[in-house]
């Protein structure tokens, strides 16, 4: 998928209908980390995978996890109370990684995808209902 396809197809908070995923939207993808933060977490302001890794294990109090079965084509996997979560880094970068990304969120314990472009976010919440949402945020 290249930009433009994808940005034909992305949707915006007004698309949404799923509680979790709009709290997903307005309290995790959306806010912009201050400079102070950034600079105490020795992160770079281009470095959106960081930031959201970041906010992601900040909102959810997410912990790092060793790569289960499940989320095995993640490049980072955290853990919650209700489930992992993993992120991969830009999973549209070529056809190999967009293949990676599709059979990642297809795998059976994934309940929820969400696809920025530059990142791709898998959740396995046993009280998420299965869906894929693809956002324009970056």
């Amino acid at each position: 998928m290249n930009r433009l396809e994808y940005i034909v197809c992305a949707k915006t908070q007004y698309d949404i209908q799923s509680p979790f995923v709009y709290d997903l939207y307005e309290n995790v993808l959306l806010p912009k980390l201050d400079r102070a933060t950034l600079t105490r977490l020795g992160l770079s302001r281009h470095d959106k995978f960081g930031q959201l890794r970041y906010k992601i294990a900040d909102h959810y109090g997410a912990t790092a996890a060793e790569n289960s079965a499940a989320l095995r084509g993640a490049d980072t996997v955290l853990a919650t109370g209700e489930g992992l979560i993993g992120l991969v880094r830009r999973p549209h970068r070529d056809k190999r990684s967009e293949q990676e990304w599709q059979k990642l969120f297809k795998e059976p314990d994934v309940t929820l995808s969400v696809d920025l472009f530059d990142a791709g976010l898998v959740f396995t919440s046993k009280r998420l209902s299965r869906q894929h949402f693809v956002f324009r945020i970056f």
